[in-house]
Order: C-alpha cells, then sequence, then structure tokens
C-alpha cells in the first residue's frame, strides 16, 4: 500500500500519532511506473510537481522567440506544507540510485524528526520511491518524496537564465552536484527553511536559527575563511540566496565541482553586509571535525580525545557533518565519536547496519 503522496493527487490530511492513512487506489502503482519509465528512457531528473498546471505561454512571448514554461496552482509541496502546519521546512535532496539509501544517511532524517516531530521534511529525489519513508509517516511523521522540477523551482530566479544551457550543463561530470546546488537555493528561496546535506546527525533544535550558514576552516584568530553550504538555514525570499543564484548563473564552471558548490556561498558571502540577513556561524555549528582529521573518529583511537570533542560537541555544535566523500567507505567502531553520533540522535535505535 503506498503512502499519501499519489503523484496525481491533492494533499488533503496530515499524519498524526496514531492517525490511519487513507488508502489509494490501485491506479497509482501504474502512474508511478510511468514517471519510472520516463526517467529510465530519458535520464532527466525533472518532474512536473504535482498540483500544477503546467502549459506553454502564449502572451508575451520571449524575446528569443522560445516559448516558455509555466505553471499555475500550488505544487505538491506548497499543499503538503499549507496543510500539514509544521513548525520548519526541511529540505533534502537524493540524486543516488534508491537502494543506496542506507542506515547511515536515514539517521539523518531521524535525528532531525528527533529534534522537529512536528517539522515538514521534503526530500528531493528521482530515484527513491514514493513511498520509501512510509515508516516514518507511519509514525506520524510528516515526510515525503518529491520529484524535483527545477524549472518550476527557479521560474522568476536568476537561476533561469542558467537553465537554458541545461543540455550542455549535463554533459560535465558534476552535473547532479551542480543541479542539486540549484535545488538547495531555489527550493530555500521559493519555501524558505532548512537545507541539509544527506551526511548530516542533527544534535540541537534549530528553530533559533536564521540566515545563517556554518564555516568550515577557521583562521588562527577563529575568523572564517571557508563557508561550506552542506547546511543552510533561510527565510523565504532571502536577498542572501537570491545573490548565490546571481553567482551560480553569472560565474557557473561545468569543470569544477567546488566552484559551484562549497566556494560559492564563500564568495557571496564575502561581499555580503553581516547582519540579519547573513549569520555566519563558527565551525563548532556545523562542522566541528574538519575533513582532513574527520577518519580517526571513526576508529576507537585516541579516547580521551575522542571523549573530549564529544563532550564539547555535545554542548557546542547543532549538527555534525561528517564529510561522506571521504568517509562513505568508514564503519565506525562501537568506541567511536561517530558511533555515538549515530546512535545518540535516533528513532529506530534499535536497528544497525554495516555503515552504522
Amino acid at each position: 500500500m503506498l503512502p499519501v503522496v499519489n503523484p496525481h493527487a491533492n494533499i488533503t490530511s496530515t499524519p498524526s500519532n496514531g492517525s490511519s492513512k487513507v488508502g489509494l487506489i490501485s491506479a497509482v502503482c501504474g502512474a508511478v511506473v510511468f514517471l519510472s519509465l520516463i526517467y529510465l528512457s530519458t535520464r532527466i531528473i525533472f518532474f512536473t510537481p504535482i498540483g500544477v498546471d503546467t502549459e506553454l505561454e502564449t502572451p508575451g512571448t520571449p524575446s528569443d522567440g522560445k516559448p516558455k514554461l509555466v505553471s499555475r496552482g500550488m505544487s505538491r509541496v506548497e499543499e503538503f506544507i499549507s496543510h500539514s502546519n509544521c513548525t520548519m521546512n526541511f529540505f533534502l535532496a537524493w540524486t543516488t540510485a534508491g537502494d543506496k539509501f542506507s542506515l547511515r544517511y536515514r539517521r539523518t532524517l531521524e535525528s532531525t524528526l528527533m529534534h522537529h516531530p512536528r517539522g515538514c521534511l521534503i526530500v528531493y529525489s528521482p530515484t527513491l520511491t514514493l513511498d520509501h519513508f512510509q515508516e516514518f509517516w507511519d509514525m506520524g511523521y510528516n515526510i515525503i518524496v518529491e520529484r524535483p522540477d527545477v524549472p518550476y523551482l527557479i521560474s522568476g530566479t536568476p537561476a533561469e537564465k542558467w537553465y537554458e544551457g541545461i543540455e550542455k550543463w549535463r554533459k560535465g561530470q558534476y552535473f547532479f552536484s551542480h543541479i542539486t546546488e540549484i535545488i538547495r537555493l531555489a527550493t530555500l528561496y521559493k519555501y524558505g527553511g532548512v537545507y541539509l546535506d544527506t551526511d548530516v546527525i542533527v544534535m540541537k533544535e534549530l528553530d533559533e536559527l536564521h540566515n545563517a550558514v556554518g564555516t568550515e576552516l577557521a583562521g588562527s584568530r577563529g575568523e572564517s575563511k571557508v563557508l561550506n553550504g552542506a547546511v543552510l538555514l533561510f527565510d523565504k525570499g532571502s536577498r542572501f540566496v537570491y545573490e548565490c543564484m546571481v553567482e551560480f548563473n553569472t560565474t557557473y564552471r561545468i569543470d569544477s565541482w567546488g566552484w559551484n558548490g562549497p566556494e560559492l556561498v564563500t564568495r557571496v558571502a564575502g561581499r555580503f553586509p553581516r547582519g540579519s540577513e547573513l549569520r555566519i556561524l563558527p565551525t563548532i555549528s556545523f562542522y566541528p571535525i574538519h575533513w582532513a582529521k574527520v577518519a580517526k573518529y571513526f576508529t576507537d583511537e585516541d579516547p580521551d580525545d575522542q571523549h573530549a570533542v564529544w563532550e564539547q560537541m555535545a554542548k557546542e555544535t547543532y549538527l555534525f557533518h561528517y564529510w561522506n566523500k571521504i568517509t562513505k567507505k568508514l564503519v565506525p567502531s562501537a568506541g567511536s565519536l561517530m558511533y555515538k553520533v549515530l546512535n545518540n540522535y535516533c528513532l529506530m535505535c534499535e536497528e544497525t547496519g554495516a555503515d552504522g
């Protein structure tokens, strides 16, 4: 039985603990299969959002003479947020094969919902099945998988211009990383909330943070030198996020992973005023352990240091980014800091896996 994520239906109710879920008619299965076939045959990750009527624009044809897709009505995400009365919006993106979403990544969702049980959690993915997180839904949490529709998300933003070259950009080796960057920026600009990479564990409530980005690398006096966009918390219509999309469009490099990703927020923040529209947090907030040192904390080496770091993180860290590009093949030892992090901020803590 599929959850209330019918790709052709509006969301009219939200889950609550102990409440039953509305069953879906069998035709939905055919619709899901149809969408899957579209994905496999075109190799495109963009799908029309549920609840949006899309048509060719006839009045006011753009100067280039090409018809432009416009959307009317509420998107499925907008309906979900509107009907769920959530306290915060959380967004993640998953473009890897669905069967690769292992326990370690699920802990990201668990830790987020553990601290924000009334939050809305939307996972953009072309590969996860729409009922992938049925277990969370049955437990009363507000979580859905959504097919990313980039044209709809970037409509009316500076990223629209970049998208005109999508056929060229998709040939680049870093295309999926770059398109994920656009999804995170456009989503925050359109809806507001928190964007999380899937290699983070939330350790504290994030309610008090607004328009914030974390420092990855600090100078000798603690000043921010390198920021990172793996975690972004911004209000709807954020001017900083808008400027990031401008930067993405005007300086895009198809041959660089970092230039359009982690380095982008650093460049924009370097010329953006600090204050209510941009708050830069210290390394301990999101990136307490640098990527060059993180492997040690998957082992039981130097237990005194591990305990000291753990104690500091438990007090001062909002969430822990554990650098999956480096650690994805590492298995945390029972006495390691990473083992504690994975198994102290979970909802289904009794479940174990090869990577957790």
